[in-house]
């Protein structure tokens, strides 16, 4: 395992280092899970998108995602109403 120091620009931008980069072969348009352990220390995941598309695509067969859509909307402004919906982030 690689560890290295890098910092946070202005933007809240995070420079991976070029070793890394290299090694999980990340590029501009990489997708990265970000996660936070209560330990402080952040989890970066490099996510395959067409292998989640493809999951998703398998357990969502037959299924139907309009009214699941509006569920997930409904449970949302619920939870809004009781001031139980959680901070959005924003870069």
């Amino acid at each position: 395992m690689v560890e290295a120091i890098t910092t946070i620009d202005k933007a809240g931008r995070v420079v991976i280092p070029k070793e890394i980069r290299e090694r999980m072969n990340l590029k501009g348009d990489s997708a990265l899970l970000v996660a936070e352990t209560k330990g402080g220390v952040l989890i970066l995941k490099k996510l395959d998108i067409k292998e989640i598309a493809d999951r998703l695509r398998v357990e969502l067969k037959g299924r139907d995602v309009d009214e699941m859509a509006r569920r997930v909307e409904e449970e949302s402004n619920e939870r809004v109403r009781k001031g139980e919906h959680p901070k959005t982030l924003r870069g």
